[in-house]
Parts: C-alpha cells; sequence; structure tokens
C-alpha cells in the first residue's frame, strides 16, 4: 500500500502503544479502573475495524482499476493490430 495508509497505520501503532501501556498501567493498580482506558480501548477498537473496512475497499479499488487498465490494454492492443492489418492490405493494393 502507499500513500496516506502508511501514515494512517503508523498513527495507529503508535495509538495501539499508548494504549497498551494504559491498560498494564491500569492491571498495575486493580482497585482503579481508568474510563479513560477503557474509553480509548473501545476507541482504538473502532478505530481499527474502520481501517480495516477502508483497507479492504481500497485493495478492491485497486483491483478494480487493474482489471479495467488491462482490460483497456487488450482492446487497444487489438485495434493496433487491426489498423496495422489494413495498413498493410492498402500498401498491397
Amino acid at each position: 500500500m502507499q500513500g496516506i495508509e502508511p501514515k494512517f497505520h503508523n498513527s495507529l501503532t503508535e495509538r495501539i502503544e499508548y494504549y497498551r501501556f494504559l491498560l498494564k498501567e491500569t492491571v498495575d493498580d486493580p482497585d482503579e479502573i481508568s474510563c479513560e482506558a477503557v474509553a480509548r480501548a473501545s476507541e482504538l477498537s473502532d478505530l481499527y475495524q474502520e481501517y480495516l473496512i477502508n483497507k479492504r475497499k481500497l485493495e478492491k479499488s485497486i483491483k478494480n482499476y487493474n482489471k479495467y487498465h488491462e482490460d483497456l490494454r487488450k482492446l487497444l492492443t487489438l485495434k493496433i493490430r487491426d489498423l496495422r492489418k489494413q495498413k498493410k492490405a492498402k500498401v498491397i493494393l
């Protein structure tokens, strides 16, 4: 993947590490359950699901684009062949 995805992925992994740190901190002190840690873990889960959905959409778009481009290339190749045959036929006459 190229473009914006690596930046988004890096941002997401940084958040994962931060939330993991918060969760470890919460586990170390069982008396104090941080609402912030729970909210952030929930946010992280939502962001990750959104990331996966966007990634699937992007992969599907790229696949469709490649197929479309390949089909156009094949069509163009056939048309070029036909034009060359027509040109040779005209030259022979």
